[in-house]
């Protein structure tokens, strides 16, 4: 697509190059004179086929935005009647026939309302206040270019007597509607700030088509100029403007249907370089050239003691004055407009104050709780080091905040550390008493008498043993050993149901008789390889003091 594009492009531009050679050196005979006959036809159906056209599947190109295709439509309805108007009126030349009005006027007269038709029905991206000083703007510059149209010609020409009123209407309308085209750039210029023509096939064609109507109306305007004052020479550089400006009407309409789309992400990146203004721009520092070259004129014709400008200066002046009230409604609106948009500033600014205060105020609770954090993230290593260093003692001292959970978990788990090593060193005490019961007994059974170990007597559970064993005298029932960490205290293990009957019944066969109080449950042993020597030298297998069923005994 983009190969036919240029394509099409370079043939437009040719044909506009080979036109400009044969109207300036008159080539090929008469073939010159019919340039323009042929540049509206080709314009005309260039810009009726891009509308004709219909899109493709997985076409990306730019689509038609509400009536935006019939208003092309209307443009190139407009350049084919132009077209037809000429082939009527390069007729009457070749006849050596110059009738005034003829058939050519009615394709003429049909270009200008059909190409008005279709500028108003192009997407609009103004709205609210935008659209009416947008259309201000349109009136002050429309009004300022009719008056000096009227001080160049239209005063001159409605002052001329004629007795055909529809070739004096016509002659008044021919200019009248070419300072109107020249004034739909203007329009053009300003509705291209708006955030639709910021895609690539809408802003090249509103150029393309800017640059058509200059051209057509300057060379419209100047014909009716020069006819007026009887010098127009045909096939000059003055009936260029009519052929380029009808080709670059008819490329834009081709630009518009087949450039293609334009990403979101540059159209945002437009917008951004350049902001959208609605109250001053390019487009109304040229509205305002206009006014100022109004006041030119009117100072001119003011100081002019010739006869026809002091007939055309009431209306000048007239005319004058409402351009002068239009600027002056414009300003109001602007004002207003700017009041407006003050105010919301300031309510913006209010707003954004509040807002401030409330970023540092989140800021300075952040700040604060990422500074409790950090003090209680290093309280918490502190606690970790010290309990990994083997101080039991340490806890963590914290009253509240996020790492509570974490400081509670991590106490619980020193408290268990503590008792684990409670345990574990009563269980090392408790290791060694047995084995020096155990070597105790094993000399009282090589006959020695009994010594009991004097650290086995703080256990309850070596006393208790030798309670069941029948060496009551041996006994020495101490106070229950002290709590583990200021918890509840120690409990030794008891003894099975099973061993407290087996161990009964010897006792009795000792004649030691039953013991004074009822034995306790045993619910495991330390370590059975400790409690094999005791049990061999009272007479019992390991696994009956275990609980176990007995496989032999040791006698």
């Amino acid at each position: 697509m983009r190969s036919l594009s240029n394509i099409v492009i370079g043939t437009v531009v040719g044909i506009g190059v080979i036109i400009t050679f044969f109207v300036l050196f008159h080539l090929l005979g008469i073939t010159w004179q019919f340039s323009q006959l042929v540049s509206a036809l080709i314009g005309g159906s260039l810009t009726l086929f891009s509308v004709v056209v219909s899109f493709r599947k997985n076409e990306e190109v730019e689509p038609w935005l509400g009536r935006e295709r019939l208003a092309w439509g209307f443009i190139g309805c407009g350049l084919i009647m132009w077209g037809i108007g000429e082939s009527f009126w390069r007729y009457d030349m070749l006849t050596h026939q110059s009738p005034f009005p003829s058939l050519a006027d009615i394709g003429y007269v049909s270009l200008p309302p059909l190409i008005f038709i279709g500028l108003l029905l192009q997407p609009s991206s103004g709205v609210g206040r935008r659209r009416w000083l947008m259309l201000l703007d349109s009136l002050i510059a429309m009004s300022s270019m009719m008056t000096i149209g009227w001080y160049l010609l239209l005063g001159a020409l409605a002052q001329t007597s004629n007795e055909n009123a529809l070739a004096k209407f016509l002659g008044l309308y021919y200019p009248t509607t070419d300072i109107a085209l020249l004034s739909c750039v203007i329009l053009l210029l300003l509705r291209g700030q708006g955030s639709l023509y910021q895609a690539t096939a809408r802003r090249v064609s509103l150029l393309v088509v800017g640059i058509g109507f200059c051209f057509f109306a300057s060379s419209d305007f100047i014909f009716n100029v020069q006819q007026n004052a009887g010098s127009y020479i045909d096939g000059t550089w003055t009936d260029l403007g009519w052929s380029w400006g009808m080709l670059a009407i008819g490329l834009a309409g081709y630009l518009r249907r087949f450039l293609p789309l334009t990403s979101e992400d540059m159209i945002e990146q437009r917008l951004r370089r350049r902001s959208v203004r609605i109250s001053f721009g390019f487009a109304q520092l040229t509205t305002y050239i206009m006014v100022a070259i109004l006041f030119v004129v009117l100072v001119l014709n003011v100081f002019s003691a010739d006869r026809a400008q002091v007939a055309i200066r009431p209306v000048l002046l007239l005319a004058t004055i409402a351009v002068v009230g239009l600027v002056v409604i414009r300003h109001i609106l602007t004002l207003w407009d700017n009041d407006h948009l003050a105010r919301r500033q300031a309510n913006a600014l209010e707003r954004l104050e509040a807002a401030n205060q409330r970023i540092e105020e989140q800021a300075r609770m952040t700040a604060e709780r990422n500074a409790e954090l950090e003090q209680g993230i290093l309280h918490l290593k502190d606690v970790q080091a010290r309990l990994a260093n083997g101080n039991l003692r340490a806890r963590a001292r914290l009253n509240g905040g996020e790492l509570l959970p974490l400081a509670a978990s991590l106490n619980l788990m020193a408290e268990r550390l503590a008792h684990l090593e409670q345990v574990d060193g009563y269980s090392q005490r408790l290791i060694r008493a047995i084995q020096e019961l155990g070597t105790a007994l094993e000399h009282y059974r090589s006959g020695e008498p009994l010594r009991v170990p004097p650290g086995c007597r703080a256990f309850p559970e070596i006393n208790r043993l030798l309670l069941v064993l029948g060496f009551k005298d041996r006994v020495d029932m101490p106070n229950p050993l002290p709590s583990s960490g200021g918890g509840k205290p120690t409990v030794p293990p008891t003894l099975s149901p099973g061993l407290r009957a087996r161990l009964g019944t010897a006792a009795m066969q000792h004649g030691f008789g039953q013991p004074s109080q009822p034995l306790p449950q045993m619910s495991s042993l330390p370590n059975e390889g400790l409690i094999t020597p005791i049990a061999g030298s009272a007479g019992f297998s390991l696994d009956e003091v275990s609980g176990k069923p007995a496989n032999n005994e040791i006698g």
